[in-house]
């Protein structure tokens, strides 16, 4: 097997977890806002799920679960590509990316968040803790509730770096 340099601030890709979530957060003002996020991955499992996330200390949706202590992780179908790219692209701050996006929504359960219909399923987290480094907020936060569709992660969307993202292929293995 050969083996190429890779360039030390793109080593991130050969770990990234690559999993998309969709931040979802309502504001002080009332208004949902939601992000797409690749830098997500379970903390623990018990006695409850918990899970880490990094997010950018300049962004709405940190602001958002910063001030309300709770978040809703979505987590996006390969079908969603475009909605990622569109809520990405867009600033929380400038307007409802829900309105403006055109996206189809309901309630959680457990905490005030909107759930963009289609996604594979979504968690619903109470804030824990939060780590601020430089402009990234490594976030912490508990699983209240969660809900997906059968066999969700073989219909996620993954991140690579900016302009790759991909699906899982077949199973290697049984899931268990």
């Amino acid at each position: 097997m050969e083996y190429a340099e890779i360039e030390a601030g793109q080593a991130y890709e050969l770990q990234n977890p690559g999993g998309l979530v969709l931040v979802c957060t309502k504001g002080a003002d009332g208004r949902y806002d939601l992000s797409p996020v690749a830098w997500c991955c379970p903390l623990d499992y018990a006695p409850t799920s918990r899970i880490l996330l990094v997010l950018d200390t300049g962004h709405r949706v940190y602001e958002d679960l910063s001030e309300s202590g709770e978040f809703a992780l979505a987590l996006p179908t390969a079908e969603q590509v475009d909605l990622v790219m569109r809520t990405g692209a867009a600033s929380g701050r400038d307007q409802d990316k829900y309105e403006t996006c055109g996206i189809k929504a309901f309630a959680a359960g457990r905490v005030d968040a909107r759930i963009p219909e289609g996604v594979a399923g979504w968690l619903e987290c109470r804030l824990l803790r939060v780590v601020v480094e430089g402009t990234s907020a490594v976030v912490m936060g508990e699983v209240l509730r969660a809900a997906a569709a059968p066999e969700a992660w073989k219909s996620r969307l993954h991140f690579v770096r900016e302009g790759i993202l991909y699906a899982p292929g077949p199973a290697l293995s049984e899931p268990r």
